[in-house]
C-alpha cells in the first residue's frame, strides 16, 4: 500500500508588482490556513515519510508550515524543481520514480498541474483543487512504478473553507 498526499500551496500574495512568481510570499490567509490544513491532515491520520516540495516560495514555505503539524523535521523536505510549474505528465513521471522505500509521501505545488494528475490518478477526483487543498490518495501498490491511470482511491479530500 501507497499513499500520495497532493497539496496545493497556500494563498499567496499579489502584493509586490515587481516580484517574480516564484518568489511570491505567502498572503495573510496562507499563513494561517497552512498550519491549520496541516492539524486537519494530521488529525486524519496522515504520516508522511517523505515531503517533496516546488522550491517556489510559497510552496516550500506552505510545506514548511505543514511539517511542523505533521511532526515532521522541516529541514528534510526535498524540493524539485520539476514540480514548479509542472503539467500532470511531469507530475506523474515524478511519482513513477518515487523510491519505494517510502509508503506515505506529501507533494506540495500548484495548479493546474495538482488538479491535473489529481483527476488522472483518481476515478471522479476533486472537481476543484483550491489553494491550500489536500488531495490524499490511497494506491493498492508495492511500488510506485505500478501506478496506474484511475487506480488510485481518495481517501481524504479538503481545503480551508470546506465545512464539511
Amino acid at each position: 500500500m501507497k499513499s500520495l498526499c497532493l497539496i496545493r500551496h497556500a494563498k499567496s500574495s499579489w502584493a509586490e508588482e515587481n516580484t517574480e512568481d516564484f518568489e511570491r510570499l505567502l498572503n495573510e490567509r496562507g499563513y494561517s490556513d497552512a498550519p491549520k490544513m496541516g492539524r486537519r491532515l494530521f488529525e486524519s491520520g496522515f504520516r508522511p515519510d517523505l515531503i517533496i516540495s516546488s522550491p517556489a516560495f510559497r510552496a516550500i514555505s506552505t510545506a514548511r508550515r505543514f511539517s511542523r503539524e505533521l511532526a515532521y523535521d522541516p529541514d528534510l523536505i526535498v524540493t524539485d524543481m520539476r514540480i514548479y510549474d509542472a503539467r500532470e505528465t511531469t507530475l506523474l513521471d515524478l511519482i513513477l520514480n518515487l523510491p519505494d522505500q517510502y509508503k506515505q509521501i506529501a507533494l506540495f505545488g500548484h495548479n493546474p498541474g495538482l488538479h491535473q494528475i489529481s483527476n488522472h490518478l483518481v476515478p471522479d477526483g476533486p472537481n476543484e483543487f483550491p489553494t491550500c487543498a489536500i488531495a490524499w490518495i490511497d494506491f493498492s501498490i508495492e511500488s510506485w512504478k505500478d501506478i496506474n491511470a484511475r487506480k488510485g482511491k481518495l481517501h481524504y479530500y479538503d481545503y480551508p473553507k470546506n465545512n464539511s
